[in-house]
């Protein structure tokens, strides 16, 4: 069954996550608008705080590591 998620932030590729731990046979495929995914937004006000010093360090994982690692397409 090929499963398609809207939104490849921390919301989406949870949900992709989780259909990869809990079942088997699917093809998962994520669009985002963006190249940026797996990332918290509600971090965003830190950076411009200044308390993180980059926004790089919101993002949890790249779209090659979810492709390679997990087999979702992003």
């Amino acid at each position: 069954m090929k499963l398609l998620i809207i939104g490849g932030d921390a919301a989406g590729m949870s949900a992709a996550m989780q259909i990869v731990r809990n079942s088997e046979g699917h093809e998962i495929i994520v669009f985002e608008r963006g190249e940026i995914t797996s990332y918290g937004q509600c971090g965003l006000p830190y950076v411009l705080s200044g308390d993180v010093d980059d926004a790089e360090d919101l993002i949890a994982r790249d779209p090659e590591t979810f492709r390679s690692k997990y087999g979702i397409d992003v």
